[in-house]
C-alpha cells in the first residue's frame, strides 16, 4: 500500500519546525478545546501526534486511491447533463473517500465541524494531494473559501455554510474575468453598499473554479440561481466543462450576504465556447 506522507519524510519538517509550538498554542487558544472534545489535543505534543496520524490518513487515501483514480479521471473527465455538471467516476470515489475520512474543512474549528488545523499542516495536506491528482486538490482545496466565510461572515451565516463544507460539500471559487484573467489586481467587479445596506455588485466573472458545486449553485423557483461567492483561482477540467460568464449588474443582494441572484445558464453552449477559446 502506498502512502504519500510517510514515503516523503522531508514534509515532517514543517512539523518539526521551531514555530509550531507558538502556532499550535494560538490555534488551539491553549488548547480550550480539550474538555469539549474528546478528540481534541491534551497539550502540544498530543496535537502534533494528532497531526501526524491525520496526514497518515491522508497519504493513504492519496496513495491508494485518489492516485489511482488520476489517469481514468483525466480520460473520462466530467460531463454536462441537463444543466448540471457530473464528475468523473474517479473524482467521486475521491471526494467519497475524503468525506468518509473528516478531511473536509480541515482548518475550520470544531464546533463547526472541523478539525481545526493549523495551516501548516493543512497544506502539507493539499501538497500530499497535489502529489496524487492536481486536478482534484483544486477541487478538494476549495475548501478553503470556507476561510473567508469564518474571517468575514456574520455568525447565522458560518453556522448555514461551514458545517456543510466540513460534511463534504464543495464549494467554488469567483475570480477570473475576461479582461483581468486571475489577476486580483485588475479585477474590475464593484461592490457599492447603498445607505439602506444593501449591496449593488457591477461586473463581469467567467471561468468559475468548480462552478456547480454543491455550495455554489442551487435551484430556486423561476430558475434563478444563488452563489455564495468567495474570491477564486484560475479554471479547472471542472470548471472548464462547467464555464460559465457570470453577470452581475445592479443586481442587490443584502447587506454582508454571501449571495447574489441571476439568471440562469446554458452551461453545456458555454462549455462548447470556454473548450474552443483555450
Amino acid at each position: 500500500m502506498a502512502n504519500y506522507y510517510n514515503d516523503n519524510p522531508a514534509l515532517r519538517h514543517y512539523l518539526n519546525h521551531p514555530l509550531m509550538e507558538r502556532i499550535v498554542a494560538l490555534k488551539e487558544r491553549d488548547f480550550a478545546d480539550a474538555d469539549k472534545y474528546d478528540y481534541a489535543p491534551l497539550d502540544f505534543a498530543d496535537a502534533m501526534d494528532s497531526y501526524d496520524k491525520v496526514l497518515e490518513v491522508v497519504g493513504e487515501i492519496c496513495g491508494d486511491i485518489i492516485a489511482a483514480n488520476a489517469e481514468d479521471v483525466d480520460h473520462e473527465g466530467p460531463r454536462v447533463e441537463n444543466g448540471r455538471v457530473i464528475y468523473a467516476e474517479g473524482t467521486k470515489r475521491n471526494l467519497e473517500a475524503c468525506r468518509k475520512a473528516g478531511l473536509m474543512g480541515m482548518a475550520m474549528p470544531r464546533r463547526l465541524g472541523g478539525l481545526n488545523f493549523p495551516i501548516t499542516p493543512y497544506i502539507m495536506a493539499a501538497d500530499i494531494v497535489s502529489r496524487a491528482d492536481a486536478g482534484f486538490e483544486n477541487l478538494w482545496g476549495l475548501q478553503d473559501c470556507a476561510e473567508t466565510i469564518y474571517e468575514f461572515a456574520d455568525d447565522a451565516q458560518k453556522e448555514k455554510y461551514i458545517p456543510r463544507v466540513c460534511a463534504g460539500e464543495t464549494m467554488s471559487m469567483d475570480l477570473t474575468e475576461p479582461d483581468a484573467g486571475s489577476d486580483l489586481q485588475s479585477v474590475m467587479l464593484k461592490a457599492t453598499e447603498r445607505p439602506d445596506g444593501t449591496w449593488v455588485l457591477n461586473g463581469v466573472k467567467r471561468f468559475i473554479t468548480n462552478g456547480d458545486s454543491d455550495i455554489h449553485r442551487r435551484r430556486v423557483p423561476g430558475m434563478a440561481v444563488d452563489f455564495p461567492c468567495s474570491s477564486t483561482t484560475s479554471a479547472t477540467a471542472e470548471s472548464l466543462s462547467a464555464a460559465s460568464r457570470t453577470r452581475w449588474v445592479s443586481r442587490e443582494v443584502p447587506h454582508a450576504s454571501l449571495s447574489t441572484r441571476m439568471r440562469p445558464l446554458n452551461l453545456s453552449a458555454l462549455a462548447a465556447w470556454a473548450l474552443s477559446n483555450m
